[in-house]
């Protein structure tokens, strides 16, 4: 597997504000994850990141909803202070975890995942957004006018990568949504307008998205005992010399000359 430390990278998001057209990418991130939140059950759910924490997750039938930020600005917001990579949790004790463009701008996604694999129970749910580069989303690092940087100092991975360490670590995908057929460069963007746009990319280039939301279970499949197999032993018995044939004739003569 291909390593994806980066050590000019860390600074996780902090404000949908910082992301152009934050606001109407998400909303749209926003039901997409709603509609598999009334899905899910459990007891607890963990929401990894600033952009996380700022979701509507009042759809889902988990009650308890806890806040994981590592640089928060409102710390009456964050249920949890700690770094991604290292989540003070228990092992197998969270039924659904939440990251919103959190690979993106983590020093290790590696880790990252390794962790929120470790504190799912089996059979939990995983939720992950990601900004798609095979997408419009490249002229967003190449637009030479943008007054956001974002994505300069973002690492965007490949659907297919990403795919791939979720297979390695033992989850099964179960669904994966391609939504925003906009570049995100244009901070005015009129996305009623982009409506049409929107829809007629969708059916000509469907993994085309700019924003792609992945659902994935955590597998563990139990060892199943072999039973051993019963050899039986046969019982010992000793071989019996039997009488040859030229014995036998030999016998018979010597009855003949009697």
């Amino acid at each position: 597997m291909k390593p994806a430390l980066g050590y000019a990278w860390g600074e996780p998001l902090t404000s949908w504000q910082q992301i152009p057209t934050g606001d109407a990418v998400r909303t749209l991130e926003n039901e997409l994850i709603c509609s598999k939140l009334k899905f899910s059950f459990g007891h607890h759910l963990i929401r990894v990141g600033a952009l996380s924490s700022e979701l509507n997750c009042s759809d889902s039938l988990i009650e308890h909803q806890i806040n994981v930020l590592s640089h928060p600005n409102d710390i009456s917001k964050a249920g949890i202070i700690a770094e991604y990579d290292e989540l003070p949790l228990q092992n197998n004790s969270v039924d659904l975890a939440l990251l919103n463009h959190v690979l993106e701008f983590s020093v290790d996604p590696h880790q990252v995942l390794r962790e929120a694999h470790r504190v799912l129970l089996p059979s939990g749910t995983l939720i992950l957004t990601l900004f798609n580069p095979w997408s419009l989303l490249i002229l967003a690092k190449l637009w030479p006018f943008k007054s956001k940087p974002v994505f300069e100092k973002s690492r965007l991975f490949s659907i297919a990568r990403v795919k791939d360490w979720l297979h390695l670590l033992g989850f099964e995908l179960t669904d994966v949504q391609y939504a925003c057929y906009s570049s995100l460069v244009s901070e005015k963007a009129n996305w009623q307008k982009q409506g049409r746009f929107n829809r007629f990319m969708h059916w000509l280039l469907p993994k085309g998205g700019s924003v792609c939301v992945i659902t994935a279970k955590k597998r563990e499949w139990p060892l199943t005992p072999i039973r051993p197999r019963l050899r039986i032993r046969t019982s010992f018995s000793p071989a019996i010399r039997s009488a040859s044939v030229n014995s036998v004739a030999n016998k018979h003569s010597q009855l003949g000359t009697k």
